[in-house]
């Protein structure tokens, strides 16, 4: 399997323990790409609610992405995690 860096402890772990966030290519959406079935630039954040925080306190899925993350995406991760 793939292993991939968590953007909230730089952790490398395998990519199935882990939440795929993605921005897809051709319209540029943001999405959390569970089963890898769009094509695009992708981050990763383990399902962790530190990490998770971390990642929106510090603005890193922007940054990766290189875009602005909706707001319903920051809402997804936070119940993904269990973060109310």
């Amino acid at each position: 399997m793939a292993l991939r860096k968590c953007l909230g402890c730089n952790i490398i772990k395998e990519s199935s323990e882990m939440i795929k966030i993605t921005r897809v290519h051709n319209t540029r959406d943001i999405l959390i790409n569970p089963d890898s079935t769009y094509f695009g630039r992708s981050s990763y954040v383990c399902y962790n609610k530190e990490c998770v925080l971390n990642t929106i306190k510090k603005k890193r899925l922007q940054k990766s992405l290189k875009a602005d993350i909706p707001a319903k995406i920051t809402e997804k991760l936070k119940t993904l995690t269990g973060i109310n």
